[in-house]
């Protein structure tokens, strides 16, 4: 299916491709660098569920305000603009998704987004991109794709979805099934919504495949894919990281000049801020004994994943050990041969000089040997040591090689036919020079 065909689908979906009239407001006001916190404060004030539960919001415990806050424009001046334009967007999106279809775990679906919007503003303060607000509404919007799709495409979505809780890959899918994915469909949704188009283009490239050499420029997408990452409850049932999500972390973390022990502690103060920050939203993300279970399977999967690199490591740790005794024997043999070959290469030519003298001897009638006895003797004497000679040779010659060649069976066979034929060689030659002394 054609990524078009989706688009002019969610298009025409009215409910789905305008926002409500006081989100709309709020984003263009908020956009409006001339709009004052009043104008702000009056949009709001055109919904009363929104203007209490801004009230309730910045009354509450989390903000800690020095005195009772009783009106949407003290709460505007307190908060200021970007602050409330996120909350009026966390509160509203919350309330507009709350009634479609049901295909996707909603408490679910709410608490991996607004895990996420936590951890990119985390992130942002960590390295100091402003206004961390929109980090953090990058973040809580990430996977508004995943819920235009299902109300989209009900049926398809259903199948699909049974696939991903099954532990298939969910982008994979979307890309089979509809020729493009939830990331750009959230960036399509969010240009309908007249929304800074740095934002839609950060949501886009959150699932993106990124290396130490294909980072996106912006950093509003690096946050919001290392935000997502870092995110420990799923909307779906997925594996544990593999060994190349770590990567990528890591490789994010270090573009944004986070260090590891910074990372590991911003981790851990993320569930803690999920757990306050949904009570002041009103945010249903679990009860605190839904999340500590949730976090106990996750720990769990963790632990068992953890134990698996252990052992793969102690067989690897086995077959490294294996391999050096391997080594340090064929570096044993090739000093046991090179210093053998050294003794047996003097006393073969000691006994090959005083069997060519010999030889000679009788040759001018120095010695006499009527039988040719002695001849004879030179002979097969000469020709052993010479024998021997070649053998040493490919001695050396094998106790140069490498592992590798050293159990190449082609090379070793190689070995007796080359000395076939260089003994053969030295007998003829031997032969030949026979003749010219007689």
């Amino acid at each position: 299916m054609p990524e078009e065909q989706v688009f002019d689908l969610i298009k025409d979906n009215k409910e789905l491709s305008s926002l409500p009239q006081v989100l709309a407001e709020v984003i263009r006001i908020t956009a409006d660098e001339n709009a004052s916190a009043k104008d702000l404060a009056n949009v709001i004030m055109k919904d009363p569920a929104l203007t209490a539960r801004m009230l309730r919001i910045v009354n509450s415990p989390f903000y800690g305000p020095a005195r009772e806050i009783s009106t949407v424009n003290q709460a505007v001046i307190t908060l200021g603009i970007r602050a409330v334009k996120a909350l009026a967007l966390s509160t509203g999106l919350y309330k507009m998704y709350e009634g479609s279809t049901l295909v996707v775990d909603r408490m679910r679906f709410w608490r991996h987004s607004l895990e996420t919007a936590i951890a990119c503003r985390e992130i942002a303060k960590l390295c100091a991109y402003r206004p961390e607000e929109e980090a953090f509404v990058a973040g809580l919007m990430h996977d508004l794709g995943v819920l235009t799709l299902e109300a989209n495409y009900p049926d398809q979505f259903k199948r699909v979805w049974k696939l991903v809780e099954s532990g298939e890959n969910l982008v994979k899918l979307e890309e089979a099934t509809w020729g493009t994915n939830h990331a750009r469909v959230g960036k399509f949704l969010l240009d309908q919504w007249k929304l800074p188009k740095f934002i839609g283009e950060a949501i886009a490239a959150h699932h993106g495949q990124f290396t130490e050499d294909s980072l996106p420029t912006d950093r509003l997408g690096r946050i919001v894919s290392l935000g997502n990452m870092l995110s420990k409850f799923r909307t779906c049932q997925v594996p544990p990281l593999e060994k190349a999500d770590l990567e990528k972390i890591d490789i994010l973390a270090e573009s944004l000049e986070i260090g590891p022990t910074v990372l590991a502690e911003l981790q851990e103060r993320i569930l803690g801020l999920l757990i306050k920050e949904s009570e002041f939203l009103e945010m249903d993300i679990g009860s605190i004994t839904d999340l500590l279970e949730s976090a106990n399977s996750l720990l769990y999967k963790q632990y068992i994943l953890v134990e698996s690199v252990l052992r793969e490591n102690r067989q690897m740790q086995a077959q490294i050990a294996r391999d050096q005794m391997k080594k340090a024997a064929l570096d044993s043999l090739k000093t046991i041969t090179a210093t053998l070959s050294h003794y047996i290469n003097n006393a073969s030519a000691t006994i090959l000089g005083r069997a060519q003298l010999v030889e000679l001897a009788i040759a001018k009638k120095t010695i006499i040997d009527g039988e040719n006895m002695a001849g004879n003797s030179m002979e097969i004497i000469i020709k052993s040591v010479e024998t021997i000679s070649l053998v040493l040779e490919e001695l050396k010659k094998m106790s140069s090689f490498d592992t590798t060649q050293y159990h190449d069976e082609t090379s070793i066979l190689d070995i007796e036919d080359r000395l076939k034929a260089q003994i053969a060689e030295i007998e003829e030659e031997r032969k030949a020079a026979s003749e010219i002394l007689r």
